[in-house]
């Protein structure tokens, strides 16, 4: 009688609960344990890598994967935007954002087409895995992606578990879209004030793995700090989000400047 009753259970929670969900749930606790394991040799791999060679292999990709605009058209789109020929919309066009509140900040304000950014608050790289297939349907020109503020932690663990989802998942964008140009976004900085806790102690050691990470798929890496460090005013009440002045003035033109971006 007890075995009966257990047999049946056990089929009403198979129906409820479909077996690639269970297959997904092995895997992710395999995985787990293998990144436990092997977080100290992660953080040893990264003390001993060559961060200034990395960034040169990554600017390389560019070459590879596009035709670079003339620095000519890059001062050419620059000019007529400060001229107002020209709008944050059009040279963006072709360009889809996808990421954290960060990158929310472009739709809250109002600066670039909605239909080409898919961000939200608080997003984790679980946002970019439920994203994937309507980022490789679209098939966009470039893709700029920017996560991590909501992930960074001070576990060696965590570090590691970021970047093999990160790593997958670009893949993924890759196989399904191989001509859309991937770009990745380093985390910002945050304020002086906010820099103090601890986590964020960490957003240095987070983008070396990003770097490393760009290196080793061979798509673009996204330095902004410089932006935020020579305009500090730019930083909202929490030290983390930014002000409209910061996209619209600042960067955005970085971008377009940095990685070429023309329209």
């Amino acid at each position: 009688m007890k075995k009966s009753v257990l047999i049946i259970i056990l089929a009403v929670i198979f129906a409820l609960y479909p077996v690639r969900n269970f297959v997904s749930l092995a895997n992710v606790g395999n995985e787990e344990t293998t990144i436990e394991n092997s977080g100290e040799a992660y953080l040893k791999e990264l003390s001993d890598y060559d961060i200034k060679k990395a960034q040169s292999n990554v600017k390389k990709a560019r070459g590879n994967s596009v035709t670079k605009p003339t620095s000519t058209e890059v001062k050419e789109v620059l000019k007529k935007l400060s001229q107002g020929k020209t709008t944050y919309r059009k040279v963006f066009r072709n360009v889809y954002i996808v990421g954290d509140s960060l990158m929310n900040g472009l739709q809250a304000y109002n600066i670039l087409n909605s239909n080409r950014l898919i961000t939200q608050v608080s997003a984790s790289l679980y946002h970019l895995s439920d994203n994937v297939n309507k980022i490789v349907k679209a098939a966009p020109q470039v893709l700029i992606l920017h996560y991590g503020v909501n992930m960074i932690s001070t576990n060696k663990n965590q570090l590691n578990t970021f970047i093999s989802m990160y790593t997958r998942l670009i893949k993924q964008i890759q196989k399904g879209s191989p001509d859309t140009r991937i770009i990745v976004s380093g985390l910002f900085p945050v304020d002086t004030d906010v820099a103090k806790a601890k986590r964020f102690t960490k957003i240095g050691v987070y983008n070396k793995a990003l770097v490393k990470m760009c290196d080793e798929l061979k798509i673009e890496f996204l330095d902004s700090s410089s932006v935020l460090k020579a305009h500090p005013e730019c930083y909202g009440g929490d030290g983390i989000h930014l002000s409209k002045a910061f996209y619209e003035k600042y960067w955005l033109r970085f971008i377009i400047k940095e990685m070429g971006i023309v329209g």
